[in-house]
């Protein structure tokens, strides 16, 4: 039996030190090996699931429905998903002014894994908001009374002043409902293209939206959505096609897109379309398009100045205001 002694003890101090320090590291790097294949793992399958690309469809589809003329860039910067399940994504946010697209900002998504703790920012150097246009309904839904609409001073004036090698950008309702059809029909004549056009959904009739104001024979819907170019996905939620404007030949796909789109979203939990995209009453608004058809009380439009001019004379506009003016980029359509 060996003696104790202060020799003995200093070894034994020592080798208990050295055991307990190797431990310490060999948990911390059991530790990392197991984040690491975690967060491996949390990755692929994220990439697997397309989770990013996904996000992004269904946020910029809702940017698209809900401000007019603005929609998201395909292109997307992800970073990787962090340890808690936070996905962060950001892309650029266009407007077409005449054949070309204007980069206007950039959104910038946070999906976490409860939606209702998720977010989408949108920065627009140098614009109040994303969009100033509004819409005025052209009659009252519960009397069917006559409304005024909400006219920007000076419009017309202002198009007559700009140059004949200017294109831009306008937005007008209507001095009544209408099929989508119809007003496609009435604006056939001009050499203009029709990016955005908005429904009315049932509004005061089945439901009252979130956000509305009104005046004394006015009324405007905030939390309007509104008919573009259809747009599509592939089941890693790649963009597999895209109309960029309405016309005769593109709204009868472009609808039934929309409806599509708007069935996968419901497919989802509520919290996902109304807390995180900030789609307001989508199911009741889903089934009024579904049984009653598309009405439109709207546009924006954009095209040669001169040519959008001609929009002054015609009888069912009204609540007209001008958007972006950029030199000419536009081939004549209407030939």
């Amino acid at each position: 039996m060996t003696e104790w002694n202060k020799e003995l003890e200093k070894r034994i101090l020592k080798k208990s030190k050295f055991t307990l320090s190797f431990r310490i590291l060999r948990t911390l790097l059991m530790v990392l090996v197991i984040y690491a294949l975690y967060m491996m793992i949390t990755n692929v399958v994220a990439d697997k699931l397309a989770v990013g690309k996904e996000n992004m469809y269904y946020s910029s589809l809702a940017l698209e429905w809900t401000v007019p003329n603005v929609r998201g860039d395909f292109d997307i910067k992800e970073e990787a998903m962090t340890v808690f399940g936070t996905k962060r994504l950001s892309y650029n946010l266009l407007k077409k002014v005449g054949s070309e697209d204007v980069v206007i900002g950039e959104a910038q998504v946070t999906k976490r894994l409860f939606s209702g703790l998720s977010n989408i920012n949108y920065s627009h150097p140098g614009l109040q908001q994303l969009s100033e246009f509004s819409f005025s309904l052209p009659e009252d839904p519960q009397t069917n009374r006559k409304l005024e609409a909400n006219t920007s001073p000076h419009v017309w004036e202002s198009l007559e002043m700009l140059p004949g090698g200017t294109v831009g950008e306008l937005a007008f309702s209507t001095t009544s409902f209408m099929k989508s059809e119809k007003l496609i029909e009435n604006l056939h004549e001009y050499d203009i293209h029709i990016l955005w056009m908005p429904l009315f959904t049932g509004e005061f009739v089945n439901f009252n939206p979130n956000d509305w104001s009104e005046g004394s024979n006015l009324i405007m819907v905030s939390d309007v959505i509104g008919l573009t170019g259809g747009i599509d996905h592939d089941e890693n939620y790649h963009q597999s096609l895209r109309i960029n404007w309405l016309d005769e030949g593109s709204l009868k796909e472009s609808k039934q897109l929309m409806l599509k789109n708007m069935k996968e979203l419901l497919n989802k939990p509520n919290s996902y379309y109304e807390k995180f995209l900030g789609l307001g009453h989508l199911k009741e608004k889903y089934q009024y398009l579904e049984g009653e058809g598309f009405i439109v009380y709207g546009a924006v439009v954009t095209g040669p100045v001169k040519e959008l001019l001609k929009l002054k004379d015609a009888p069912f506009v009204q609540g007209e205001q001008l958007g972006e003016v950029k030199l000419w980029n536009w081939e004549k359509q209407n030939e």
